[in-house]
Formats: C-alpha cells, structure tokens, sequence
C-alpha cells in the first residue's frame, strides 16, 4: 500500500512533457451557473493514505476553482468534491544486452558462443479521478479521470508543477460549454 501511494504521489511528478489526456463526463441537465460555492468531501481509501499529496492537490484545486469564479465554502456549499486515487505497475517489453562470437570449424562451419541478459521494463501509472457532486441532491454532476505515468527522480517542486498541469487540464472542460 505504502508503495502504491508512492507511485500516486510521483505520478503526477515530473515536468518536461504534455499535459496527461483527460476523460471527463457530465450531467447534461445539470445548472452549472449555479454552482458558486464549493466544499471537500473526506478523503477515502487510497486518497486518504497520503496527506501531502491529497494537500496539494486540494490547495491547487482551490485555487484554479477560485480563478474560474468559484469559492470555497464549508458553510452552505453548491457542490462537493470527491478525489479517488489509484496507482499500478505496468510490465512490458524488455530491454537486452548480449555478446556473441562466432568460431570458424573446418572448412564450413561455425560455432557462436555467446550470452546476454535481458530484464523487463516497468512504468508505475496513477490515476486521479475528480467527482463534483451536487450538495442538495447528492447527484454526481461532473466527473474527470487522468492516468499518468509516475516520475520516481522526481524533486517536490517538480511534482508540484505536475499537479499544477494536471488539474489545469481535467478542470479545462469545467464548467462544460454550453452548445
């Protein structure tokens, strides 16, 4: 377990590439104009495993929500967030390295005798999914997942800037656009 909360806390790690893809979801019905104010749910099962991560992830969601015109209210709230988080190792493929030589015998043959060693490669993936449920109704509103892969060397501004990115990307669709 402790494992695997290292693996969520270095997924969204690392900076240098594109921001992770973004699946998101939500209730067609829904009066997002509405929904002004917000509150935490308690964090649950993985998420409630890694205080650090699950405190900077709550204080940039915050604070992008808060640029978007929402504000933060445990007083009254319009709609509650729910954060699950979820991690895995990923095997495949491997890489090799070998050496071999080749020994002539008479006039046509050829003896090759020679090693190598090959060890299969492993990426740890986290996955954050972001629930906006609403706090009347307790009807799930809005949804976003990102699965990323994790980055182990990663420095604790480096992950910072990761979370930064990531809840940039799933709260890009927030509030969804009206067609």
């Amino acid at each position: 377990m402790k494992n695997m909360m290292m693996a969520l806390m270095l997924c969204f790690a690392g900076a240098g590439y594109a921001a992770p893809a973004v699946n998101y979801d939500y209730d067609t019905a829904a009066d997002f104009a509405a929904l002004k104010a917000f509150d935490w749910m308690p964090a649950t099962g993985n998420a409630a495993g890694d205080e650090l991560l699950v405190k900077k992830i709550r204080n940039t969601m915050d604070a992008q929500l808060q640029a978007k015109g929402r504000k933060l209210a445990a007083d009254n709230p319009d709609f509650l967030i729910g954060m699950e988080l979820s991690g895995k190792t990923i095997t495949g493929g491997s890489t090799g390295v070998g050496v071999s030589v080749g020994i002539p015998v008479g006039r046509r043959g050829r003896v090759s005798v020679g090693g190598g060693k090959s060890r299969t490669s492993e990426k740890k993936e986290g996955t954050l999914v972001i629930s906006f449920v609403d706090a009347k109704t307790k009807s799930l509103v809005w949804r976003a997942t990102v699965t990323d892969a994790v980055d182990p060397s990663a420095t604790p501004e480096e992950k910072q800037q990761k979370i930064d990115e990531v809840i940039a990307a799933m709260l890009a669709q927030f509030p969804p656009k009206k067609k």
